[in-house]
């Protein structure tokens, strides 16, 4: 069975800078909680992902491309429910085209944020450039942003397991109680029962 501890291990390893749920001023991104405001941290020492879609600029243009590529017609009111989580997975995937860690570091020295220092989501978005968590959580930033606008009702969650080694992925739950995986890193798009590359279930769930 999967480790879902990674973030209990961030929080257990941080716990003296962190104030209650926040670090450095941001609330904590781990399973169910918001995304957008929020700061996502690594079970090892790493950047602090900060997803802040009024102060950085880079993740509502991908919403902008993801509702183009969702629009039936010309109305923005046409948008379709189906069309959002394919929307999002196809906007990412396009927009940050290398998957590489390398790049990653790369673009987190340039940033000089150091070791567990904040660091924009908007960078990585801007530079084409992330690995699993990168792009999970821009999945998550804008299916939030879809849900705002009311083209969307559910529940999003960006969840983290160590399995076949540590990964990240965006987890949508609809009004139904139907669980789909948005996982660019790892190709997938779709019902969590239909995944094979994957174990998504979350341990009450196994």
């Amino acid at each position: 069975m999967a480790d879902w501890s990674r973030t209990m291990f961030s929080e257990k390893r941080l716990e003296d800078v962190l104030e209650g749920e926040s670090y450095l001023g941001r609330k904590i991104i781990h399973r169910d909680s918001p995304i957008d405001k929020g700061v996502y941290l690594g079970a090892g020492e790493r950047e602090a992902i900060v997803v802040d879609s009024d102060k950085y600029p880079a993740i509502r243009k991908l919403y902008e491309k993801a509702k183009e590529k969702a629009l039936v017609g010309l109305a923005e009111k046409d948008i379709v429910k189906c069309m959002v989580l394919r929307a999002v997975y196809e906007t990412v995937k396009e927009t940050m085209t290398a998957c590489d860690e390398k790049a990653v570091d790369a673009i987190v020295r340039l940033a000089r944020c150091g070791k567990d220092g904040k660091i924009a989501l908007d960078l990585f978005i801007e530079n084409q450039v992330g690995v699993c968590r990168h792009m999970a959580l821009a999945c998550g930033a804008l299916l939030e942003l879809f849900r705002k606008d009311g083209f969307v009702s559910g529940n999003i969650s960006i969840d983290r397991n160590t399995d076949k080694g540590g990964h990240a992925w965006c987890r949508y739950t609809n009004s139904g109680g139907e669980v789909y995986i948005l996982d660019v890193a790892q190709n997938y798009v779709g019902r969590m029962e239909k995944a094979v590359n994957w174990d998504y279930r979350r341990p009450d769930e196994q």
